[in-house]
């Protein structure tokens, strides 16, 4: 009976060691199975983790990109207002100008018309004069000429009353019965006249 006993000992000990190495397995395998999402859910923290600082950098630059973005934009307005203003002044200036030139011209062409003026009532005053000593030099020419004739006139008298007989002089004393007395009183009125016909007129 001992043997007996003692020989259904192991059997059972060997039934009861069964179920425990079965449960040992199956938290080895729930071990492994946890450890295993374990190392799955450290993966995806630390692709989340790499995700996350990727996208922050991300941010980070987008971040930079736009402060660089306004800083320039701000440097191109105020670029863009002084170049305006500058266009303004530019503006003024030249606009000022012009308006000085404009004055300058109508100056200019009242002082052309006033020359052209001047010049043309030079003109005329020369052409004047010019006409004038044109007539003076005629004149001084028909004086010549007649002074020319009344000397040659002067000599013709001188050379009758030299021709004149005595005995013509003395019937030309008769009075107002010569006829020579006659003669002479006409000759004489003749070469009056001939004299007034030869006196410079102004």
């Amino acid at each position: 009976m001992a043997l007996g006993l003692s020989a259904v000992l192991p059997v059972s000990l060997l039934c009861a060691a069964e179920p425990a190495n079965a449960v040992e397995g199956r938290l080895r395998d729930s071990l492994r199975a946890t450890t295993l999402q374990l190392r799955d859910a450290q993966t995806q923290v630390s692709n989340l983790q790499a995700a996350q600082a990727d996208s922050d950098q991300k941010i980070k630059d987008q971040a930079a990109q736009v402060a660089a973005l306004i800083k320039q934009g701000a440097a191109d307005r105020d670029a863009a207002q002084k170049t305006i203003a500058e266009a303004k002044e530019l503006a003024a200036r030249q606009a000022a100008e012009i308006e000085r030139l404009k004055t300058d011209l109508a100056a200019w062409k009242v002082s052309r018309q006033q020359i052209a003026e001047v010049a043309e009532t030079k003109e005329a005053e020369r052409a004047k004069l010019e006409a004038r000593g044109i007539e003076l030099d005629r004149q001084v020419e028909d004086q010549q000429r007649k002074n020319a004739a009344a000397i040659k006139l002067g000599l013709e008298i001188l050379q009758r009353y030299e021709k004149f007989s005595l005995g013509e002089a003395l019937t030309a004393r008769e009075p107002f019965v010569g006829t020579t007395r006659v003669k002479l009183q006409n000759l004489i009125q003749d070469y009056q006249d001939k004299l007034i016909d030869q006196t410079i007129k102004p």
